[in-house]
C-alpha cells in the first residue's frame, strides 16, 4: 500500500472513529437482533468439487450439494455467515472467504451438519484463499494479503501481512511462489518459502483490473476485465513478460486452466469461453457459450470434461466440454436472481424477485426452512401480498393473481392490467385490492369475483407512489416527491382527499395504528405523523435512518424499519414522540422490505430470505 494510501486511510480512520464517539448509538449499547434462519440464496460466488460432492460459496455463507445426479442436485446442507467469496477444502474442513467477515473455517465432516470452527478478522475483504501446509494465504481485497498460520483451526491467527500496491482479488500457489491477481496494479509474485515474511519477486502491471489468475505450465492467465485476458511468461518469476491479450466476451472476469484448456467467465452478458491454449503464444477461442438468461459467468471452474459455471444471477451450470465446440448442460443447481419482496401467512412464507418466480416455503422451523414450491421465472418484480387463497405480485405490467390454496403447487390463474401507470404496491382488504401505481396513483380494484377483478375507482397523482397502508375508510400514500396523502375511500369509485403533508427524505413506506401514521422516507429515516385529524396531518417526530429507510410494520411497542444497506432496525415507539432505536440487525446485502409473522421478522434483503427474531 503506497504512504498516500496508508495515510489517507489513517485520516479518514480517525472521521470515523470520532464520529462513531460522538454518535448517540456509541452511548446506547444497541442489541442485536437475532438471526433464526434464511432461504433463497441468490449470488453464487464460487465452487470447490470433491467427487459427487460441491462445496458453494455465497453472498451468505456456505452451501454443500450432492451432484451425483447432475440434473437433480440434492442440497446436504447450509451454514449462514454473512459473507462469503471463495473456498478451498482440505482434512474434511472448508476454509471460506468470507468477505468483510474474513476466514472462516467450517467442520464438513459429516457434510449434512457442519460446524463452524474458527473465525478470522482480517482488516480488509477476504476475497480468495489458498492453502499450504498449515497456511492459509488471503485475497484481503484493499488490504492487500494476510497470511495465517491454522494450525489450530479453532483458533487461527495472523503471521503476516503484504501491503499490496492494488487491490489483491485473486491469488494462485504454485510451490513457494505465491501469484496474485492485484487489481489495478496487474501481477503480483511474492516468495512465501518464508510465510512469515513473504517478499517481492516480480511483478507486471497489465492495463486492466486483474481480477483472477490460473497457472498453466510456465504461463499465467489473468482475468483483466475489460482488458480481457492477459497471458504472461512466469518462465523468469522476477521478470514476467505479456505473452499475448486476448479480447474477453465482456468483462473478464475469471479464469480455470487444465492442460492445454482455458475457461474463462466473463460478466455483461458474456457468458463463458473455452479457449485452446496449446500456444500460449497465440490462443484460440474454441467456443463462446451462453446458457442462460443473463450469462453473467462470475467464477469458472474447470474439472476434466466439465465447465462448472457459477453464475452471479442464474446459479450454478455443470457444462460438459467433451466436444469444446458445442458444450452441452450436464445439469444446474438453480438460485434465485435476488429477493425483493415477501409475505406470510401461517407458518407460511412467499418470496419474489426478479427472475426468481414466486417462492413458497415452510417456517414452521426457521431454522430450518424448506422450499415447497414455485411458479416459473417472470421480469420486472415490483411487489407481493398475500390474502386467503390468492398471492398477489406486481410486476412493471400488470399484478400476477395465484391460487395457493395447495402451497406447495402456486399457480397463476389470472392477470390484471391496471388502466394507468406502473404496477407497484398493493394490499387487500376483504374483496378490495388497493394499488399504487408509478405516474398514476391509486387504484381501487374489485375482489368480488376473484377470477375477474376489475378496476373501480381511481386517484390520479404524477411521480412515484411507493407505500400504501390502508386503516377503515383511509388510505395512506407515501408519494416520493410530495409526501403523505391521506384519501376517503367509502366511495370505492371516488377516493377524495382529505389531507397531505410533505415530508423530508423520500417517503416509501407507511404503517397506519391508531392516531399515528409511522412512515419510512429513505434517508429521513422513520418519520412519525400525528393524524388524529386527518384534514391537517402533522410532522411530531422522526429517528435518523443509516442508509435508506424503505419499509415499515407495526407489533406491540414497536415499529420495525427495512432500512437498505443497514438492515433491519427494531424501534420502540410506546411513546410515539420519542422513537428509539432498540436493536437491529446488518444483513449481508440490501434490506428491501420487513414482514411480521408471529415472533419472526422476514427481511427480503436481495441476497436471500432472512429471518430474526
Amino acid at each position: 500500500m503506497s504512504n498516500t494510501k496508508r495515510g489517507y486511510m489513517i485520516i479518514l480512520l480517525v472521521i470515523v472513529l470520532g464520529a462513531f464517539q460522538s454518535s448517540p448509538l456509541a452511548a446506547q449499547n444497541i442489541r442485536k437482533l437475532s438471526y433464526a434462519g434464511s432461504a433463497l440464496w441468490t449470488k453464487a460466488q464460487d465452487i470447490e468439487i470433491d467427487g459427487d460432492v460441491v462445496y458453494c460459496a455465497f453472498q451468505n455463507g456456505r452451501a454443500i450439494y450432492n451432484i451425483a445426479d447432475k440434473k437433480n442436485p440434492v442440497r446436504l446442507s447450509q451454514i449462514y455467515l454473512g459473507g462469503g467469496f471463495a473456498l478451498e477444502v482440505k482434512d474434511r474442513l472448508v476454509y471460506l472467504a468470507a468477505g468483510d467477515k474474513g476466514l472462516a473455517i467450517i467442520d464438513v465432516s459429516d457434510p449434512n451438519a457442519p460446524a463452524l470452527k474458527g473465525m478470522l478478522d482480517t482488516e480488509g475483504e477476504a476475497r480468495e484463499v489458498a492453502l499450504s501446509g498449515t497456511y492459509a494465504f488471503v485475497a484481503d481485497g484493499p488490504a492487500g494479503l494476510v497470511v495465517a498460520d491454522f494450525r489450530d483451526p479453532s483458533a487461527p491467527k495472523i503471521i503476516a501481512t503484504w501491503d499490496s500496491p492494488g487491490e489483491t482479488f485473486g491469488l494462485a500457489l504454485r510451490g513457494d511462489l505465491l501469484y496474485l491477481a492485484d487489481g489495478s496494479a496487474g501481477l503480483q509474485i511474492l516468495n512465501v518459502k518464508n510465510p512469515a515474511k513473504p517478499a517481492p519477486v516480480g511483478a507486471l502491471d497489465t492495463d486492466g483490473t486483474a481480477e483472477s489468475i490460473a497457472l498453466a505450465g510456465n504461463h499465467a492467465y489473468i482475468a483483466d476485465g475489460a482488458s480481457g485476458i492477459k497471458i504472461v511468461d512466469i518462465g523468469n518469476p522476477s521478470g514476467p513478460r505479456l505473452t499475448a491479450t486476448m479480447t474477453a466476451s465482456g468483462y473478464a472476469r475469471s479464469v480455470s486452466a487444465e492442460g492445454k484448456v482455458l475457461c474463462a467467465g466473463n460478466l455483461y452478458d458474456g457468458g463463458f469461453q473455452v479457449i485452446d491454449i496449446s500456444n500460449p503464444a497465440a490462443p484460440a477461442v474454441v467456443s463462446t457459450n451462453k446458457y442462460t438468461m443473463y450469462n453473467e459467468g462470475w467464477r469458472v471452474v474447470l474439472k476434466g470434461n466439465i465447465v462448472h459455471v457459477v453464475d452471479y444471477f442464474s446459479g450454478i451450470f455443470f457444462m460438459d466440454i467433451t466436444n469444446p465446440q458445442q458444450p452441452l448442460t450436464a445439469g444446474s443447481i438453480f438460485t434465485p436472481s435476488s429477493i425483493v419482496a415477501a409475505a406470510a401467512q401461517d407458518h407460511y412464507a412467499f418470496a419474489v424477485g426478479e427472475l426468481s418466480g414466486l417462492q413458497v416455503l415452510d417456517i414452521a422451523d426457521p431454522s430450518r426452512p424448506r422450499s415447497l414450491g414455485s411458479t416459473p421465472i417472470f421480469r420486472g418484480v415490483q411487489g407481493l401480498t398475500v390474502s386467503g387463497n390468492q398471492a398477489y405480485v406486481t410486476d412493471r405490467w400488470s399484478v400476477r393473481i395465484f391460487d395457493i390454496t395447495t402451497p406447495a403447487k402456486p399457480r397463476q390463474v389470472r392477470a390484471l392490467n391496471p388502466p394507468a401507470g406502473v404496477p407497484r404496491t398493493i394490499v387487500v382488504k376483504g374483496d378490495r385490492a388497493y394499488l399504487t401505481a408509478d405516474l398514476a396513483g391509486l387504484h381501487v380494484i374489485d375482489l368480488s369475483n376473484p377470477l375477474a377483478p376489475k378496476a373501480v375507482g381511481a386517484y390520479k397523482l404524477p411521480g412515484f407512489t411507493y407505500g400504501l397502508a390502508v386503516d377503515g375508510d383511509f388510505v395512506f400514500l407515501a408519494h416520493s416527491d410530495t409526501g403523505l396523502h391521506i384519501l376517503n375511500v367509502r366511495d370505492p369509485a371516488s377516493p377524495a382527499l382529505v389531507g397531505t403533508l410533505k415530508l423530508a427524505g423520500e417517503p416509501y413506506g407507511v404503517a397506519v395504528r391508531g392516531k399515528y401514521a409511522y412512515v419510512a422516507s429513505g434517508p429521513a429515516g422513520l418519520l412519525v405523523v400525528d393524524i388524529s385529524r386527518r384534514e391537517a396531518p402533522r410532522l411530531v417526530a422522526s429517528l435518523a435512518a443509516g442508509d435508506f429507510a424503505n419499509a415499515v410494520a407495526l407489533a406491540g411497542d414497536f415499529a420495525y424499519v427495512s432500512d437498505g444497506n443497514e438492515g433491519v432496525k427494531k424501534i420502540n415507539i410506546s411513546n410515539p414522540l420519542a422513537p428509539k432505536l432498540e436493536a437491529l440487525y446488518d444483513t449481508p446485502g440490501e434490506s428491501q422490505g420487513v414482514v411480521l409473522n408471529g415472533p419472526w421478522i422476514l427481511v427480503p434483503d436481495s441476497n436471500s430470505l432472512i429471518i430474526l427474531k
